[in-house]
C-alpha cells in the first residue's frame, strides 16, 4: 500500500510561523505534524509515502530524507503551490500510483485509531468522517445513508441557513483501492485540472463521482477526539490542549 501526503501549501493562516517553517513541520506539543503522521503510517503495511512539497520544500526533505522507518519516501514538487490548490498537488502524483492508496493532508494531528479505521475501509473509496460539530469544525461535509456517501458539499456551497442535520465532517483522510484511483478518480481529476481549474479541490471531483452513483464510495466514522485539523493558531492551541496527554 502507498500513502500520499499533501504538504505543498504555504499555511497562510498560521503565519508568521509558516514564513520560516513549512506547515508540515509545525509542532503540536513538540511533535511535528508530518513526523507524527509518518510514525503512525510506519506501523501499517505502507511501503512508500509520496509527499507533495512546495513551500520551503528543502526543509522537509532535509528533515525526513528518502527512507523513514522502512518506508520509501518519494517527493513530488509543486512549483505552482502559491497559485494552485490541492486538486493540482494530487494531480501531480498520477505517475507514481501503483497500489491501494491512503491520502491525507499535512495539517492533521491524529492518533493511531484514525489509520486503523481507514485501512479497514471496505469501499472502493473510503472517506473518513466524524459527526459534525459546529463549534469546532469547518469545511467539507458529507450527507450519508448508512455507510454510503450520498452527497459531498464543500464549504463555499454551504449557503446561509444550510441544514447540517445528518451531515458528517470529512477528516481529509481517504483510502482508494487501486482500480478505483487509476481507472476512475485520477482520470476525473486529470480532466478537471486540464479543462476546469488548478485552483480548486479534489473533493469537488470526488463529489461528482458520488453524485453519479456509479462507484462504491463509503464513509468510515471516527470520533472527533482522535484527530485535529490545524488551519490557524486557534486550531493549534485547541489541538495542544486536546492531545496534551
Amino acid at each position: 500500500m502507498q500513502a500520499i501526503i499533501l504538504a505543498a501549501g504555504f499555511g497562510q493562516r498560521l503565519a508568521p510561523v509558516t514564513e520560516e517553517l513549512p506547515k508540515a513541520l509545525v509542532e503540536v506539543n513538540g511533535c511535528p505534524l508530518l513526523e507524527t503522521a509518518l510514525n503512525l503510517l510506519s506501523e501499517f503495511d505502507i511501503d512508500e509515502v509520496i509527499i507533495v512539497v512546495g513551500h520551503l520544500r528543502d526543509k522537509i526533505i532535509e528533515r525526513i530524507g528518502t527512507d523513514y522507518k522502512g518506508m520509501r519516501i518519494t517527493y513530488v514538487d509543486n512549483p505552482r503551490y502559491r497559485e494552485t490548490n490541492n486538486v493540482y498537488s494530487f494531480y501531480l502524483t498520477k505517475e507514481y500510483i501503483r497500489d491501494d492508496v491512503i491520502i491525507l493532508e499535512c495539517d492533521l494531528f491524529f492518533e493511531k485509531q484514525l489509520l486503523e479505521e481507514i485501512v479497514n475501509g471496505e469501499g472502493d473509496c473510503s472517506i473518513l468522517v466524524s459527526p459534525y460539530n459546529k463549534e469546532t469544525m469547518d469545511g467539507t461535509v458529507i450527507r450519508t445513508d448508512g455507510d454510503k456517501a450520498k452527497a459531498l458539499i464543500i464549504k463555499k456551497h454551504q449557503y446561509k441557513d444550510f441544514d447540517y442535520s445528518g451531515c458528517m465532517k470529512t477528516v481529509n483522510v481517504y483510502k482508494f483501492k487501486k482500480e478505483f484511483i487509476l481507472n476512475h478518480f485520477m482520470p476525473a481529476v486529470s480532466t478537471y485540472v486540464q479543462h476546469e481549474s488548478v485552483n480548486s479541490y479534489y473533493e469537488l471531483v470526488l463529489g461528482s463521482l458520488i453524485y453519479y452513483g456509479n462507484s462504491d464510495i463509503r464513509v468510515v466514522v471516527i470520533d472527533e477526539d482522535a484527530w485535529a485539523e490545524i488551519d490557524d493558531v486557534e486550531d493549534l492551541a485547541r489541538a495542544e490542549k486536546k492531545f496534551k496527554r
